[in-house]
């Protein structure tokens, strides 16, 4: 896993965790064939979406709202519990 404070910031997503508006970075990886176009990553208190690819593509639009809700699930389980 790479360090998730070191990759490039994109952006911010911002998700509904129950009542809960919580925005999650978006950081540049680096493109592997093995790994999804975006994923989302914790490493500690520190959570972000890594994309891998051209932002602006379909396909990793896709692999963004897919890597959204597996965010709002980790975070759900977090912060709800």
């Amino acid at each position: 896993m790479q360090n998730l404070s070191k990759s490039e910031l994109v952006g911010f997503v911002e998700l509904e965790v129950g009542s809960l508006a919580v925005q999650v970075p978006i950081r540049a990886a680096a493109a592997a064939k093995e790994l999804p176009l975006a994923s989302f990553e914790a490493e500690g208190d520190n959570c972000a979406i890594l994309v891998r690819g051209d932002t602006s593509s379909k396909a990793v639009e896709v692999a963004l709202r897919n890597a959204a809700q597996e965010a709002v699930k980790h975070l759900s389980k977090k912060l709800l519990n």
